[in-house]
Formats: structure tokens, sequence, C-alpha cells
């Protein structure tokens, strides 16, 4: 895996977390800040702030990253665990 593969990955598990909690997936803006550069151009029209953006934006995504670690070490359906690699 290269390391911009394991920064999509933990982006989208962040993303993944921040939707399923409170409806409102991560902004473009709030992934390439996650990413460290201009990586995701999903052309969706913007017409509110992200609620993550703002001067706690590191403490919100590190409450998603472990609320997304929780859910991937959580039981699947029909009971089997997550593999870890």
């Amino acid at each position: 895996m290269t390391p911009d593969e394991a920064r999509e990955l933990l982006v989208e598990g962040i993303n993944y977390a921040a939707y399923r909690e409170t409806d409102s997936s991560l902004h473009d803006s709030d992934k390439n800040r996650l990413f460290g550069s201009e990586h995701y151009k999903s052309g969706r029209v913007v017409v509110t702030p992200s609620p993550w953006a703002g001067d706690d934006f590191e403490e919100k995504m590190a409450m998603l990253l472990r609320l997304a670690r929780a859910l991937n070490s959580s039981c699947l359906p029909g009971g089997t665990k997550t593999v870890r690699r």
C-alpha cells in the first residue's frame, strides 16, 4: 500500500464515520486538509459551510477517527469480526 492509498483509506474511514453519525459527510476541502494536498475534486456544489471546518477541526477529526476505528473493529453482520492485516 502506498502512502497516498493509506491516506485515502483514513480519509474515507473518517468520512464514513462523519456521515453515519451526523448525516453530514466531509466536504472536499475537509478531505484535502486531512490528505495534505489538493487531492479530492468531486465537483459537488457547496451550498453551506462544512460543519467540520473551524478552529476545532483537528479535535473533530480525531473524534471521528476514533469512531471510525471503533466502527471498523465492531462486529459485521453474521457475527464475524473485521480482518486486520
